[in-house]
């Protein structure tokens, strides 16, 4: 058990030290935990990152705390939480004392410009590796998928890009009728 205890410390603060461009840039890093660890499945991170989008909190801490809390319970979700906050707390904490300085260095503008692409190159695969794990892999079909679903995705994906709103709206829309075809279905 305290092996474990370790174990999530340690993976929980690498994903806090190296991540870049918030909650979604530590998406590689759970989803190589979900290869490696059975604290999660890659099931459960998307749900997470559904849930994630419509609660409090970044990704990247929903899915530590949820870890933590399914492998060792009220102390583990503490400990990978903690776990992946510390790194930039130090880092946050040394970096305000030297912004000024380096704020117009043209080195550290160099390795931002480079990171940003980069981050989004990590999201984007992520999407592609969980598109292909959760329907290429599954043999999901248009056959087996649930009509509704489908078309609740493509009315809110076609909204996304008319409306042009805040993406908390469309998934409280999704969570509404979520619920609401639940109940009228059981």
């Amino acid at each position: 058990m305290f092996n474990t205890f370790v174990l999530l410390f340690i993976e929980f603060f690498k994903t806090g030290l190296f991540t870049f461009g918030g909650g979604f840039g530590s998406l590689p890093f759970l989803y190589r935990m979900a290869e490696i660890y059975p604290w999660f499945s890659y099931h459960d991170l998307t749900q997470l990152i559904a849930i994630s989008g419509i609660t409090p909190g970044p990704i990247g801490l929903n899915m530590a705390t949820f870890a933590g809390f399914k492998t060792l319970g009220f102390f583990g979700s503490i400990i990978s939480s903690f776990a992946l906050i510390l790194p930039m707390l130090i880092i946050t904490s040394r970096i305000f004392k030297l912004y000024d300085k380096f704020e117009k260095n043209t080195y550290v503008k160099s390795v931002l410009y480079v990171l940003r692409p980069t981050s989004c190159a990590l999201i984007a695969s992520v999407g592609a590796k969980l598109f292909y794990n959760l329907v290429l892999k599954n043999d999901l079909t248009l056959a087996n998928v649930d009509k509704s679903a489908f078309l609740l995705v493509l009315f809110l994906f076609v909204l996304t890009f008319r409306l042009k709103r805040d993406p908390i709206i469309y998934m409280s829309i999704a969570a509404i009728i979520g619920i609401i075809y639940f109940i009228t279905t059981t």
